[in-house]
This record gives structure tokens, sequence and C-alpha cells, in this order.
């Protein structure tokens, strides 16, 4: 977590440092398609009577939407820098897991497998500091590679758990296409893959990490 800190600061500087150098600001919205891979979950707890229970599995879930928007600065030698602001929304689609129970000595009372479980929601809300290298900068096509660190809030709306949400670091890595629509404006066909650290709800803990297909528009203040 320090490194990342130094990262965030890092960026931070950088962005700032643009008011002062050379360079074009631009916003840029994007939107499309989020894949959240397959979650491993686990939860644990005890009883008022002293029985305990071990309830483990792997969710998957639907494919869902993400949009992102961004503020920043084209320093015209092929680096961007920017902040970003991201949402993203997936249905939980299946779960498939093992309930077991002990006695209050530790002895196994029963375990149960279920297919289907519980139902609900995952949504991430995401503040990013990212940097990108443009390898044709003044191309009519130009490709681009990108990574970012920042942190997301991951909120989960689950059946019997109710609405429970964790604040975690997260990071992302990008790869994409800009096409020049007029001398300003540019369309970004790109991939993402955007993961957070493990988010823990109440006692389940659980895993996020995403494929994102996203297209949008990038508009630059020469």
């Amino acid at each position: 977590m320090k490194n990342s800190c130094i990262i965030l600061v890092a960026l931070a500087m950088m962005i700032s440092a643009s008011t002062v150098v050379c360079a074009a600001p631009y916003v840029s919205i994007n939107m499309g398609a989020v894949l959240l891979n397959d979650s491993d979950y686990s939860d644990s707890g005890t009883y008022y009577d002293g029985y305990s229970f071990i309830d483990k599995g792997e969710l998957s879930f639907d494919t869902g939407f993400g949009v992102t928007a961004a503020i920043g600065n084209d320093f015209k030698n092929g680096f961007r820098a920017e902040v970003e602001f991201g949402f993203r929304g997936n249905d939980i689609d299946d779960a498939d897991g093992t309930y077991a129970e002990y006695f209050p000595n530790g002895d196994l009372d029963f375990t149960v497998d279920y297919t289907g479980g519980f139902r609900g929601e995952v949504y991430s809300s995401s503040l990013m500091f990212n940097g990108f290298i443009d390898l044709v900068p003044n191309g009519t096509v130009s490709p681009f590679i990108g990574a970012g660190v920042g942190f997301a809030n991951i909120d989960a709306d689950l059946d019997y758990y109710g609405s429970e949400d964790d604040n975690v670091f997260a990071y992302q890595f990008a790869a994409g296409m800009a096409f020049a629509v007029t001398p300003n404006m540019k369309i970004d066909l790109q991939y993402r893959y955007f993961a957070t650290e493990d988010p823990d709800f109440y006692s389940l803990e659980a895993e996020y990490d995403t494929h994102n297909i996203l297209v949008g528009l990038r508009s630059t203040f020469y």
C-alpha cells in the first residue's frame, strides 16, 4: 500500500505540473460492457448456541455495464495523464457452494451442497489516476496503452446479507486504438482490465476483477 500511495502522489504531481508545461487539456467519456470474473467467496461465524458454520463457494455474474469520465492533459509527446471516475454494475447469475455446520465442540454436524444460492448485484465506483502512451500521437489512427491506480468502493446488495460496501485499492491496465475524427476529437476503442483488493462484506470475503470493452469520445482543447 505504501508503494501504491507513492505512485498516486507521483501521478497527481504530473497532472498538476501540466498547468505550467506545454500540454493540451482534454475530457473523455467511455462506456461499454463489463465482464466480472467468477468470484470465490467465504463466510463463517458462530451462532448464539455455540454452533458454528462455514459457507464457501463461487459466484458467477451476468455481463454488466460500465461508464468512465476523465479530465486530463495531453503532453504532446505521446504521454497523457488523467484523473478518472468510473462506475460498473453486474447482476449475480448463479452461486455454487457448500454450507457446513459444526457442533460447539468442533465436530461436523452436517454439510449441504447447493446451486443457485443468493441473488443480488455488485457495483463499483472508482477514482483512478491514469497514464497513457500514444504510440502514434499525431496519426489518424493511434494505438495506445495505459495503466492506473486508485481506489474503489465495492457495493454488494445480496440476498440474506443486505447491502454492504468496502473501500479498497484498485488498479487497471488498458490497450486500445484512437481514431481521429476531427483535429481535436477522437473515438477511443479499448480493452481494460480493472481489479481491486478483495473486498469484505460483514464476514463475507469475495473477489473483484473485470474485463471491460469500452468505446468513447475524447475532446482535446488546443
